[in-house]
């Protein structure tokens, strides 16, 4: 065999390696994202219920909290609902939320159907603060720090195993320090 005709069998197998490698060793649920360690970025969202009322970054300081990005048409969404109900009312962990480019009015009826474990929803009609937190899709979750610092990014669904191995210690490590 000829090395012309070796060459594209050649550059096939270096393709195949790749995605491979992509396929078995990069993990999509950890974009890397230039805010982890950074302040929240300043924001003031209506919130879903009172209007009048915002939601800002300065609410999530005080304590190890998550911000949950999320929207009523979001499927994957839905698949996470049930266990950001039990980080609430089992692990007492604060969830506060930004409703992504939803509609106000369907928003409260899915909430009212499934259970809200938000502390606050912010409304972010525009995708104006997602966009500032640098969010690809919904959902995405942010662990906050008690200095109100983003100190992790959960890109998809959350479920019992990724609480249990990846958010849960990282919560933890931060609410164990003074």
């Amino acid at each position: 065999m000829k090395l012309k005709q070796l060459v594209p069998f050649l550059i096939l197998f270096a393709l195949l390696i790749l995605l491979w490698r992509q396929l078995f060793y990069s993990k999509p649920n950890e974009l890397p994202s230039p805010l982890i360690g950074e302040n929240v970025p300043a924001f003031q969202l209506p919130t879903l219920y009172q209007p009048e009322r915002l939601l800002t970054q300065k609410a999530l300081a005080g304590r190890v909290t998550l911000l949950n990005v999320w929207a009523t048409w979001c499927y994957a969404c839905s698949i996470e609902h049930g266990m950001l109900m039990k980080i609430r009312h089992q692990y007492h962990i604060p969830v506060y939320s930004i409703d992504y480019k939803d509609d106000p009015d369907e928003a409260k009826r899915w909430l009212k159907k499934l259970g809200d474990p938000y502390i606050l929803t912010g409304m972010d009609t525009h995708g104006d603060v997602a966009i500032d937190l640098g969010v690809y899709g919904t959902p995405e979750t942010f662990i906050i720090s008690p200095q109100g610092k983003i100190v992790y990014r959960h890109v998809g669904v959350i479920d019992q195993r990724v609480w249990d191995e990846v958010l849960y210690p990282i919560i933890r490590k931060y609410e164990a320090k003074p």
